[in-house]
């Protein structure tokens, strides 16, 4: 169970088809409020084996004006009852009650919950029908707010429901060793089961190649769901104004009229606003091939919140699977990643765009080696170990260490 559309979470796609294609039968719910991405979640419905019980509930409709407005009173209520589990799962997400509902009408022997308001639900529908129930963890949800007084009250009813309900989950499984970690030293859990958020061999390209193909280039490469700030990419267009290797930046993703005004604004200022390029977004499954067409690609995460510093993102798998090396910030996770990716990412310091300048220049300028040379790391790493196909067989021996009978404690051993 999640919360989001298909197309914006390939993490529960992936476990769907691991399972089914294991031999389990899987059902899938999720919410699904608007119309693009419930287009792109169509294409990934139909090659699917497993389930699908979308909660459709229209963004501006009148039922979703209703449960938004339920979501904010019980926001507010929380403030005269901070101990009420109920008012606080209410207030984590608009459709909170009819996923519950949802998840509710199915009997199974394992319900997987993927974010926080999926837990309580989760654990509902164990207790209803008599089954178990695990938790995926994709961030650290306690840190991925701003460590402000303004988010305190959001912080605190994210772990008082985490609280309550963690300790029961037959498994738990995190995004990223920091993640792992965290959870373990917030609650005294074991710590969870690590499943690298990697992508099938299938989405790689043929082979690793000397160079991107893009035009114009040199190229670097940034991707996500929606291009906004605090997401590094102002310290990679100053980094462009300093390099001498003059790289083009490719962005892909939805952005607003105000952030594209702004980023144009800042290329125009420092001379690059011909080299800054935006791309429209493309399905999940097409990133690995899409990104092989440039010659770098960029995991610029500022570290502004907690999480930001432990998680590894979608897009550093998808550059090494398409056999791209990775221009990464030093926030810890990636300076841990870096340790094990030695020739597939070169590490600059965070918003310092004369150290982004340098690491494109050692890549790009030149006879190539260094990148031909990075390139086929990037892809070797890819095809040996950061892949779905290897990745999978640890969340396929959670599933059946948890669904073993008796008390279980199956959890630790699949560690």
């Amino acid at each position: 169970m999640s919360p989001g559309h298909l197309s914006s979470n390939p993490r529960i796609v992936k476990e769907a088809n691991a399972l089914h294609a294991a031999g389990y039968r899987v059902h899938l719910v999720y919410g699904e409020t608007n119309a693009w991405d419930r287009v792109r979640d169509g294409s990934i419905l139909q090659s699917a084996g497993w389930c699908a019980h979308p909660v459709r509930v229209r963004g501006g409709s009148f039922r979703y004006y209703l449960l938004r407005l339920r979501q904010r009173c019980a926001l507010r209520f929380c403030t005269f009852w901070p101990g009420s589990l109920a008012l606080a799962v209410a207030a984590q997400h608009p459709l909170a009650v009819p996923l519950a509902r949802a998840v509710c009408r199915l009997k199974a022997d394992l319900y997987i919950a993927h974010y926080v308001v999926a837990l309580p639900a989760v654990a509902r529908a164990a207790r209803l029908h008599g089954g178990r129930y695990g938790f995926d963890a994709e961030d650290f949800h306690p840190g991925d707010l701003p460590e402000t007084a303004a988010h305190a009250r959001q912080r605190r009813l994210i772990g008082l429901i985490e609280g309550a309900f963690l300790p029961d989950c037959v498994q738990i499984t995190a995004a990223s060793p920091g993640i792992a970690a965290a959870y373990e030293q917030a609650y005294g859990l074991p710590r969870p089961t690590v499943i690298l958020n990697v992508f099938p061999l299938a989405q790689a390209p043929a082979a690793a190649t000397l160079k991107g193909t893009a035009t114009p280039g040199p190229s670097l490469y940034w991707f996500s769901q929606t291009i906004g700030p605090g997401r590094g990419l102002e310290t990679a267009v100053e980094a462009m104004a300093l390099a001498a290797s003059r790289p083009h930046l490719y962005l892909r993703g939805l952005i607003s009229d105000h952030y594209r005004n702004a980023l144009n604004e800042l290329a125009q200022q420092l001379g690059v606003a011909d080299r800054l390029h935006v791309l429209e977004p493309a399905a999940p499954d097409q990133m690995e091939r899409l990104a092989a067409s440039y010659d770098l690609g960029l995991v610029s995460e500022t570290g502004v919140t907690l999480n930001r510093s432990i998680a590894l993102t979608n897009k550093l798998f998808t550059y090494a699977l398409a056999g791209l090396p990775a221009m990464i910030s030093d926030v810890p996770a990636h300076v841990a990643y870096a340790r094990t990716a030695a020739g597939s990412v070169c590490v600059y310091r965070n918003h310092d765009p004369l150290s982004l300048a340098n690491a494109l220049d050692s890549h790009l300028i030149g006879d190539g080696l260094i990148l031909a040379s990075a390139r086929q790391e990037a892809y070797a790493l890819g095809q040996a170990r950061l892949n779905w196909d290897s990745e999978q067989v640890l969340l396929l021996r959670c599933v059946s260490y948890s669904l073993l009978p008796g008390d279980l404690t199956a959890r630790d051993s699949a560690s």
